[in-house]
């Protein structure tokens, strides 16, 4: 029973964080702000459930350009094509983030749960 409200828990708390990067990058016009944001945040995705990191991408990048297009169409004259084109852009930015996380809670298993046995 434990394992299926962790479960949930773990996908409600990466809509929000996807949410939240997608919000930081509409309201604040600094790029490189949401790119460590999306980097963090599926890296702490990818530490808390280690086992096949690319959902965490696919759950948290698909926010930032949905919410650049809504954006546009709210908004026409503050949105630029290269705008978007960033907002496509971050899953770069949440590659690494995912997989250094799975990677990081696999090297603490290693290391210390395994040295109390």
């Amino acid at each position: 029973m434990q394992k299926a409200s962790t479960g949930t828990t773990v996908w409600i708390v990466g809509v929000l964080f996807g949410l939240l990067a997608a919000a930081i990058h509409v309201l604040v016009p600094e790029q490189g702000l949401t790119f460590l944001w999306v980097m963090l945040t599926t890296m702490i995705l990818g530490s808390w459930k280690r086992e096949s990191p690319w959902r965490w991408i696919l759950l948290v990048v698909p926010f930032i350009p949905l919410a650049d297009f809504v954006h546009k169409f709210l908004r026409p004259q503050q949105v630029s094509r290269a705008t978007l084109f960033g907002a496509v852009l971050i899953v770069l930015a949440a590659i690494p983030g995912a997989y250094g996380g799975s990677y990081m809670r696999l090297m603490i298993e290693n290391v210390f749960v395994h040295k109390n046995r």
